[in-house]
């Protein structure tokens, strides 16, 4: 499922240690806008929006996507395939790049196959 304006907001704040209230002091806003952005029941403007983003030092992206990690679990849905991509995150740099040329070769392998049939 993808992830929800809200849920980030609130995520994000709460893990900065920023109440309700203070944020919206910072956004010279009132708390119930951003309580009702984090109950996803309303959305902010794009300028809001911004406004938030540096208030809690995150892109914009970050509080519509999510983060990096949270982008790569929504779209790889094979959770052996995911937990072998992370765990390739503990190898040496070299390792890495064999990894990614094995794939690479497999991938091309895969579609020179398609080619010629």
């Amino acid at each position: 499922m993808a992830s929800k304006f809200g849920d980030n907001l609130k995520k994000i704040r709460s893990a900065k240690n920023v109440s309700q209230q203070e944020l919206a002091d910072i956004i010279e806003s009132h708390s119930t806008h951003i309580s009702r952005y984090e109950r996803n029941l309303a959305s902010p403007s794009i300028d809001v929006a911004k406004k938030i983003a540096e208030a809690l030092d995150v892109s914009i992206d970050t509080l519509i996507y999510g983060t990096q990690d949270e982008k790569v679990k929504n779209s790889l849905k094979d959770n052996e395939l995911l937990n072998l991509f992370i765990r390739t995150q503990i190898l040496t740099a070299k390792q890495q790049d064999i990894v990614k040329e094995l794939l690479s070769a497999f991938l091309l392998k895969g579609e020179l196959q398609k080619k010629l049939k």
